[in-house]
């Protein structure tokens, strides 16, 4: 009869006493966000075979990315618009990583994130010719908007179209600085513009797509 030998080799118990399992970190974490301007979030990975691992960060069931640096840190990137509007409420952040023995270890915060709020633009119905009938003269326009969750991608900007079925744009405004606060205003230069009827038609445009531009349309008024 043989007798096999199954105690433990010295190595084999070294490593297993040097082996320390994955461990990670929330360091960075929102408190709150919204469901279009981007965020990051970060933390620290600790154990023996973490060098170089990937972490997952999910968000509302939205995943990024990213890998454990020599120091142990990371740092996920969420772009604009990765958790779309469907995502608003309080929802949990899950850090995941595996370690090269493919031993797991998580980490969950929570966060609100706001619900979407839409931006509007509207046109005041009157408008003045500033400059009388000479060169230089301009049409001075106004009216109001809100901006919305998606505040720092807003841009606005007025035109005055032609009052037909072709709507061709004929002067570009400059918008007045301080717009951002509910109300604006814009001068539109009439060099050029002959008599006739127009409107004036304000958009406000968003980084995140153009599905969230928004568009006001004033009423028809004529020339001289």
């Amino acid at each position: 009869m043989t007798v096999i030998d199954t105690t433990p080799t010295t190595e084999a118990t070294a490593f297993e006493e040097q082996y320390v399992p994955p461990r990670v970190e929330l360091a960075v974490c929102p408190r709150t966000l919204n469901t279009y301007d981007g965020f990051t979030v970060s933390g620290r990975c600790t154990g023996s075979m973490v060098d170089d691992a990937v972490v997952e960060v999910c968000v509302s069931g939205v995943v990024r990315s990213a890998r454990v640096d020599d120091d142990g840190a990371w740092t996920v990137r969420f772009e604009d618009g990765a958790l779309g509007r469907r995502h608003a409420g309080v929802r949990p952040v899950t850090a995941r990583v595996v370690d090269g023995l493919l031993n797991r270890a998580e980490v969950t915060a929570w966060v609100t994130v706001d619900e979407f709020e839409d931006g509007y633009v509207h046109v005041d119905e009157r408008h003045e010719v500033v400059g009388g009938s000479g060169a230089g003269r301009t049409l001075s326009v106004s009216g109001v908007l809100g901006l919305g969750t998606h505040e720092a991608g807003r841009e606005l900007v007025v035109v005055l179209v032609r009052d037909d079925a072709e709507a061709c744009v004929v002067s570009t405004g400059t918008v007045r600085q301080g717009w951002r606060w509910g109300e604006w205003s814009a001068r539109l230069p009439l060099d050029g513009v002959g008599p006739g009827a127009y409107r004036v038609r304000a958009l406000l445009t968003d980084v995140a797509g153009a599905d969230l531009t928004r568009t006001a349309v004033g009423r028809p008024f004529r020339l001289v």
